[in-house]
Formats: structure tokens, sequence, C-alpha cells
């Protein structure tokens, strides 16, 4: 079990390693009042754009980790109703990337928090200085609760 935990431990770390601009500044102001019924493609897929899968970033080309590719075109089968890969007691069972209709449920929703307990351990993303701004959060939320629709 701890070796499990070391391995996904430098598994993490390497991932972190791999992904080239962890400086940029994600705080966008493509969305700067809380969107009620966004959609992924105008609202949500942009965002992930410039931050997760902009050039050099963790989500896009060589450095997608775990098969979640942030990239225009992939983001939303690589998050919607997939299981998050994770082993050990703390994650069981595992968390989906987003469940539609429950962002607390969402792990793609949790790891935004600023909070590492309701992050259940993971880094904040993204992986920038700067976390994204409360607009932008509140409509991946609003996004989620919607049903996480590819519209």
């Amino acid at each position: 079990m701890a070796r499990s935990r070391t391995l996904a431990a430098v598994a993490s770390l390497v991932a972190v390693a791999a992904c080239s601009d962890l400086s940029i500044d994600p705080a966008i102001d493509r969305i700067t009042v809380p969107i009620a019924n966004p959609s992924f493609s105008g609202d949500i897929e942009p965002v992930l754009k410039e931050t997760c899968a902009s050039s050099g970033a963790c989500h896009s080309g060589p450095n997608v980790p775990s098969t979640m590719d942030l990239d225009p075109g992939q983001a939303w089968a690589s998050i919607v109703n997939v299981l998050t890969k994770v082993s050990g007691a703390a994650y069981a069972p595992a968390p989906y990337r987003v469940r539609p209709g429950f962002p607390d449920s969402s792990l793609f929703y949790r790891v935004l928090s600023e909070d590492a307990v309701y992050r259940l351990g993971y880094y904040r993303m993204p992986q920038t200085r700067y976390p994204l701004p409360a607009p932008i959060i509140a409509t991946i939320r609003n996004w989620i609760a919607n049903g996480a629709p590819n519209n």
C-alpha cells in the first residue's frame, strides 16, 4: 500500500515536471460574471484551451496525463462520465472527473479549490501561480450542475 502511494506521488511529480509553463497567469478575463447556463464549446472549452491545454500546458500534446486531453474537440470526452484513475483508501471510491449534475462529486471541479482537503489531496488546478477567477469557477460549477452538456 505504501509502495503504491509512493509510486503515485512520483508519477504526479513527473506529470508536474512535464508541464513546461507553470508561471502563466490564468486570471483570464473571458468570464467576468458567472454564467448560469454556460455552453461547453462557447464558455468552458475556451477556458480550458487558454489555461490547461495552451502551448506548454499540462493537458495538451505529449504531456497529457492519464488520457485527460483537454485540447479542443477532445476535452468533453476526456472528462465527462470518466472515472479518475486513482488508488488508495483516501480515494475510494474513485471520483468521476465530471459527474453530470453533481459538481461536488466531480474531481474536475474540486481541484479548482484552494482547499487541499476539498481537492482530496490533489494539486490545485491549473498548476499556475494564480488560481482561476471565481466567476470562471462558478461557471464551471453551473455547467456541471446543469448536466455537463456537450453543447
